[in-house]
């Protein structure tokens, strides 16, 4: 059972001890010797880590039958069983959280036990950017080797989104490890719903990782009496989209005579959002409705695979058995895909992913037809038009009764200028991603991505880095047969669209990404650390039939 602490209370005395004299040992703060003999002048002052965070909270974790900092145990414990029920509420929360979104493959089943701390809360940041609140976490192992370690949160998903996929070989190896929400969850509310605020989130998620290094540097500085020695980020999707903004704002910052944040980065599979030398195709220094309609940015890459593919109920629709049966899978519309930013070779996913929420229709009618391809349009474009649920109906992708064809479909083929706004532009380019940074980055892409296409969005990125003359600083490495979700590669979608779910074999197509990760922060860490500059961008060849699980064994 976790110990449950606050501010000013007494942790079981035993572990206080033995976590202050491993901490000791970690910073170097006395020899082996003296902190093995308790002669400790220093000892971690780990409510500290508290300050700054709104409903502050610390659990201190033994690793012995808690499932440690990484929540090994969490992922297999049934919600609403006896089990959960155990647990204290504020874990029992943090388990449903967890189990909202499991990203990793089964065969990558979270194991590491690590002792230590934990620290959740809401951090609120006021400045002349506005406010933003996300709520956090922040992660601590007993064994701390004096670094950090930012990471990005995907999609619109909770700041536990990312443990399974991300904490624990993060902290195994010693690091401090922190992530935020993105303002995405608060309060309980529904990750997409967010979008639909009216209040322009997306604007906010580079900064907001800056945020969160800065509290977490700050908190381990003044509990530990040493600040990290680096700070590196990590993230997936819009994770990775995080991580690229975030090295760029702090490479302006650092510019302007800022304190440098960021060491260097890992982007997975990151979303690319084109700046106005891009997007301005006419050279007029403006960016029109028009030009943003035209351009590859997330929405209009999801809005061209969506109408290619067609409502999944709409005769003539490309989510068939048959023309997954095609050669290659759904080639009628491999043009007008690969057109959206997506590598050919991701269309063994275009028909799974164009209807994958479908099987909620039997818990709600509304869910009939649903993809990814037109619930990230249908979110995101409300973001930067700054619309509601009301008034977002028009281009909803909703269905409206049981047999209905959403709005979505017929607004694409009608508005003008693809339904944006001069305003609505303005707001994505503040999204915008330069390509300027000054640490190394390194991007981890899979060819069969189907829902951030490599071609739209890595070797976008990657195109954008050579235009402003960082390619030294930036690696691309496409992991061949790898895709978005590790979890999809264990081919248990209804990938042919025959209404069963894995029964094609597609998990001999598909390759877990996670130790190609894990291998290239490896890379990362020594190209900061000791001067290894890390190996040039490259395809990554793979055998999904016998799939390399071990990072230690990845060559790049």
């Amino acid at each position: 059972m976790p110990m449950l602490t606050s501010r000013g209370s007494v942790v079981v005395a035993s572990y206080l001890r033995r976590t202050s004299l491993r901490f000791c040992a970690a910073l170097g703060l006395l020899t082996a010797a003296a902190c093995g003999s308790q002669q400790v002048a220093l000892p971690p002052d780990l409510d500290a880590l508290l300050d700054g965070l709104g409903s502050a909270a610390r659990v201190d974790y033994t690793a012995e039958k808690d499932g440690g900092l990484a929540h090994s145990t969490y992922f297999s414990i049934k919600v609403g069983s006896a089990e959960q029920s155990a647990l204290p509420k504020s874990e029992q929360e943090k388990l449903v959280k967890i189990q909202s979104g499991v990203l990793h493959s089964q065969k990558l089943p979270p194991t590491d036990l690590i002792a230590g701390t934990e620290i959740t809360g809401t951090l609120l940041v006021k400045d002349l950017e506005g406010e933003r609140k996300q709520e956090v976490v922040l992660k601590v192992p007993a064994q701390w080797n004096g670094q950090l370690v930012v990471v990005g949160t995907p999609g619109t998903r909770t700041e536990f989104a990312s443990d399974g996929v991300f904490a624990g070989w993060i902290l195994r190896r010693g690091f401090a490890y922190v992530s935020g929400n993105k303002g995405m969850t608060n309060g309980g509310a529904d990750g997409n719903a967010s979008l639909l605020r009216k209040q322009h989130a997306t604007q906010h998620w580079g900064t907001m990782m800056l945020d969160l290094g800065i509290w977490a540097r700050d908190r381990l500085s003044a509990a530990m009496h040493k600040p990290p020695s680096r700070i590196y980020a990590v993230g997936l999707s819009n994770g990775g989209y995080q991580v690229r903004r975030a090295l760029e704002i702090d490479h302006v910052r650092v510019e302007q005579g800022a304190e440098r944040i960021f060491a260097g980065g890992i982007d997975w599979a990151g979303v690319y959002w084109p700046d106005s030398r891009v997007l301005d195709t006419d050279k007029d220094r403006q960016v029109s409705p028009a030009e943003f309609a035209q351009g590859r940015q997330l929405v209009s890459s999801m809005e061209r695979a969506a109408l290619a593919m067609g409502f999944p109920y709409d005769m003539g629709a490309k989510t068939t058995p048959e023309s997954y049966g095609e050669t290659p899978p759904f080639s009628s519309v491999t043009t007008q895909l690969v057109a959206a930013g997506f590598h050919p070779s991701s269309a063994i996913l275009w028909g799974a992913y164009n209807m994958l929420f479908d099987s909620l229709k039997a818990l709600a009618p509304v869910w009939r037809g649903v993809g990814y391809y037109n619930l990230t349009a249908y979110y995101y474009r409300a973001d930067l038009l700054g619309h509601d649920e009301k008034e977002s109906a028009s281009y909803a992708m909703w269905s409206l009764s049981p047999s209905g064809h959403p709005a979505f479909y017929d607004y694409l083929a009608t508005a003008p200028s693809g339904g944006w706004t001069p305003d609505s532009v303005n707001w994505a380019l503040r999204n915008a991603n330069t390509g300027q940074f000054s640490v190394p980055l390194l991007s981890l892409h899979g060819d069969r991505d189907a829902l951030i296409g490599l071609s739209g969005n890595g070797e976008a990125y990657a195109a954008a880095v050579r235009a402003v003359g960082r390619a030294d600083l930036h690696r691309l490495y496409v992991i061949a047969n790898g895709n978005h979700v590790d979890a999809h590669a264990d081919g248990l979608l209804d990938y042919n669209c025959n209404g069963k779910a894995g029964d094609e074999g597609a998990a001999e197509l598909l390759t877990p990404m996670q130790p190609y990760v894990e291998h290239a922060f490896d890379l990362l860490s020594a190209w900061v650390e000791q001067g290894k500059v890390a190996p040039p961008s490259r395809l990554v060849s793979t055998d999904p039939k016998n799939d390399l699980l071990d990072a230690k064994k990845v060559v790049f």
